[in-house]
């Protein structure tokens, strides 16, 4: 049973559009691969959390806690040099210029 889709009037196919639209304007947010990473492994670390926080408030909980906030911390390091990354290579590319102007 095929049969022919309407682009105007299907709503399956206007939503695919639409996610295509946002996606080639840069309206869904870009992520690094260490973000994704992150992301996923916070996501882990509460569902940990928040099946044993209702079974006992143990140091294991502290632990997984702590383990959140060390790989937000670690997350935003690697941000943080990406930038500083990113910056050092456009001056040394600003720097080569006026050397090749020099000469």
């Amino acid at each position: 049973m095929t049969e022919n889709i309407d682009p105007r009037t299907d709503p399956q196919f206007k939503a695919l559009m639409q996610v295509m639209q946002d996606i080639t304007s840069n309206k869904v947010p870009f992520y690094e691969p260490h973000e994704l990473a992150a992301r996923s492994t916070l996501r882990a670390l509460q569902h940990q959390i928040d099946d044993r926080n209702v079974l006992d408030d143990s140091d294991l909980i502290d632990t997984l806690n702590q383990a959140r906030i060390e790989v937000k911390y670690l997350c935003s390091i690697i941000t943080d040099l990406k930038e500083r990354l990113a910056e050092r290579d456009s001056e040394i590319g600003r720097l080569e210029k006026l050397a090749h102007r020099a000469y």
